[in-house]
């Protein structure tokens, strides 16, 4: 069976490399190269990660192939490409992803423009007396956390307009937090909406007023959440769109009424969030369905896709420092040494290049 997976993300790539050895796969993706982007955080303050977190594409796959191109239609048997070439298909994953604010993900599709917009932030922060980031989310949070360890005496204001960090998951796990950062120094600006964003594609020099009237100056770093990727599955049959760009998925994550085109990572309204960790329950599941389809087995006889229970959340503040949620009982909360082994100390940069044959 011949698979296209549109999207070389966590998500697309992941699934490419469980199925090379065992189907016919091609994976479509526009960029030069993989950027790790659960690493460009630290490397905000720490550019000289950005050389083992740009991963070529070559030497991903070992029987499959990786095509660089747009896919811009789904067809009945193939994906077509912005050039006219057809990607012949016996299923289609779109794994299209999402955008972010520079420089935390590439804005086009130049790894030198990437390392470029990095470096130049990074220059920024280092800089700056006082970084005030706004939107605190997984990025937002990360960020305060690598600025104080790498700059201890920086000024860091983190703003949101909800009263909690994080109130999807337990409670304690924004208490963690919240303890962390202020003993870094972050000084947190919790229920306030910011006004006066000049931007929101990427870190400038301004202000911006809070709803008590606070006026913070500084280095603003825009990092109020990520944007869907607009993708061929978008204007598919018996899509729906929902108000954040997702499509709803069935069971079996098919956004629409073809069959056989499965939408996974962020794209997907699973109800998991946007994050790596939802990719890695969706890609082995999806792997496992597909190749039961080559084999011949109806789709509605397989297993429905389960979701997590209570998406796991890893939050590092720095190397050393952060709290996390574990997928266990109702939401293990955990802090410093485990978040730290799990991802804070490495970022998981050697799993990477191990998978892409660095």
């Amino acid at each position: 069976m011949k698979v296209a997976i549109i999207g070389g993300g966590y998500a697309g790539f992941n699934l490419a490399r469980l199925l090379d050895t065992l189907l016919d796969v091609t994976l479509i993706e526009a960029r030069e190269a993989f950027v790790h982007n659960v690493a460009a955080i630290r490397a905000a303050v720490e550019p000289a990660l950005l050389e083992r977190i740009v991963l070529p594409y070559d030497r991903l796959l070992k029987r499959g192939r990786v095509v660089q191109g747009r896919a811009v239609a789904i067809k009945a048997n193939c994906v077509q490409l912005t050039d006219g070439t057809e990607v012949e298909a016996d299923a289609v994953v779109v794994a299209t992803g999402s955008h972010y604010a520079a420089p935390f993900k590439p804005q086009a599709d130049s790894a030198a423009d990437f390392s470029e917009q990095m470096r130049a932030v990074s220059a920024q922060i280092a800089g700056a007396e006082q970084v005030v980031i706004v939107g605190a989310g997984a990025v937002g949070v990360e960020l305060a956390g690598e600025i104080k360890a790498a700059y201890p005496a920086r000024q860091v204001a983190l703003v949101s307009d909800q009263p909690q960090l994080f109130p999807m998951y337990p409670v304690k796990l924004h208490d963690r937090l919240v303890e962390r950062l202020a003993a870094l120094g972050v000084a947190l600006h919790l229920g306030q909406a910011a006004s006066g964003l000049a931007q929101v594609s990427a870190p400038y020099d301004g202000a911006v007023t809070l709803a008590d009237g606070t006026q913070l100056v500084g280095l603003i770093v825009p990092a109020t959440g990520g944007r869907i990727a607009e993708s061929p599955a978008h204007v598919l049959p018996g899509t729906v769109r929902q108000h954040n760009g997702q499509l709803a998925v069935d069971a079996w994550l098919r956004p629409s009424s073809l069959p056989r085109v499965f939408a996974i990572g962020d794209l997907a309204a699973t109800g998991e969030g946007m994050t790596v960790v939802s990719t890695m329950r969706q890609t082995p599941w999806l792997a496992k369905t597909l190749r039961k389809l080559a084999q011949g087995t109806t789709l509605e006889d397989l297993p429905p896709y389960a979701r997590w229970k209570v998406p796991p959340i890893l939050l590092p503040l720095g190397p050393a420092r952060g709290a996390s949620v574990l997928p266990l009982g109702q939401g293990m909360v955990v802090g410093d040494w485990m978040t730290s082994m799990i991802k804070g100390r490495h970022l998981f940069i050697p799993r990477y290049h191990k998978e892409f044959g660095r």
